[in-house]
């Protein structure tokens, strides 16, 4: 019995039908394939790197990541992975201390850094813990460690323009506050009209920040960029401009920026500098780079203070020790000369004992015959 070749409607149709099959097939996606965005990390922004007490945080920049899910990170020294946490800086566990220009010079600007200062509290957890400074003389909190919003904005409406500014001395204050926080939850967020911290460079500034394990944060204007920028990227931390006259959206960008930025917490490798490399993984992105951990050499922990009493010290030393060569040298020139004469008489004035010689002029007594000398 012979088969029926198909009519040509039904050719149509079977090739319509496999043309269509092949092209469902060419479009779906393969089983198990991944976006082509998550299989190409992004270079990671590295913020700062603050060490102190055995533990290091890396500050990171996770602007970029719309994600929402959870967040990991890996981190690898040497080869070796090492237990890292990654935490928003704008967690529980924050210890904030607000800095405000409370001069004479700064009077015109104070207002509005009391009204960003009472707004960026409000904004931050529950949980936050804060002390208020006003840069004046003589620099000092005008507040006890406070935990909850109320209290620090009762703090900062009370505060008025008066005297000379403080700068370097009330940073000082502020780095030295919340001993027990963890490396990195430390916050000083300051507002200031001041171009410097007073003398002090920037560079060391930065140091010290980041040898006690602290943000800096500041708030100025734009004349002020130059100083306050570098002194604060370097700690993790930013210069916010506000401009001149102050605008106040611009004040806000402080709690919107520290949102973004996370820690990613580790041991600190016992063998320094060492280069760490990180990886975090936010969902929707996966960013990689690396970060150096300084050796304490590299990074000066001392503060200023503490330099100062070293220096004095070294000082110290060394004039005692050319009080002590003047004395001796006094001492050996006022060490009684010998007498001078002949030779016997001066070898018993300097204490030898000397052999007589025989007196000329007297007799020699003579030998006994038969003695066992003769």
């Amino acid at each position: 019995m012979s088969s029926r070749s198909p009519s040509r409607p039904e050719r149509r149709r079977l090739g319509a039908a496999l043309t269509a099959l092949l092209t469902a097939l060419l479009a779906a996606p393969l089983v198990g394939a991944r976006p082509a965005a998550a299989a190409v990390p992004l270079p990671l922004p590295v913020a700062g790197v603050l060490s102190g007490g055995g533990e290091t945080a890396v500050v990171i920049d996770l602007s970029a990541s719309n994600g929402a899910g959870k967040r990991s990170v890996a981190v690898t020294v040497n080869g070796q992975s090492q237990r890292a946490d990654l935490v928003p800086v704008m967690s529980d566990g924050l210890a904030v201390t607000i800095v405000v220009d409370a001069s004479t010079k700064g009077a015109a600007t104070l207002p509005a850094w009391l009204s960003a200062a009472a707004r960026f509290i409000l904004e931050a957890p529950t949980s936050t813990q804060a002390v208020v400074i006003p840069d004046r003389k003589p620099a000092a909190a005008a507040t006890a460690p406070l935990r909850g919003p109320s209290g620090v904005v009762g703090a900062l409406t009370a505060i008025r323009a008066d005297g000379d500014r403080d700068t370097e001395t009330a940073l000082t204050l502020a780095r030295g506050q919340f001993p027990r926080a963890e490396t990195g939850r430390r916050v000083v967020v300051m507002y200031t009209s001041a171009a410097d911290a007073g003398g002090v460079r920037a560079a060391d500034l930065a140091d010290d920040f980041r040898a006690a394990g602290t943000i800096l944060v500041v708030v100025g204007t734009a004349a002020a960029s130059g100083f306050w920028s570098g002194a604060a990227a370097a700690t993790g931390g930013f210069f916010a401009p506000a401009g001149e006259p102050v605008v106040v959206p611009a004040l806000d960008q402080v709690e919107s920026t520290l949102r973004d930025r996370y820690l990613v917490c580790f041991a600190t490798p016992p063998k320094l500098p060492a280069t760490v490399s990180l990886r975090v993984d936010t969902g929707d992105l996966t960013l990689t780079g690396e970060a150096v951990v300084p050796a304490l050499g590299g990074n000066d922990d001392s503060t200023p203070v503490t330099r100062t009493i070293v220096g004095t010290m070294l000082i110290a030393v060394g004039l005692a020790t050319l009080v002590a060569i003047v004395i001796l040298l006094i001492a050996l020139g006022r060490r009684p000369r010998p007498v001078a004469g002949p030779p016997a008489l001066t070898s018993v004035f300097i204490g030898r004992a000397g052999v007589p010689q025989a007196a000329r002029g007297r007799a020699v007594v003579p030998r006994e015959h038969g003695t066992p000398w003769s």
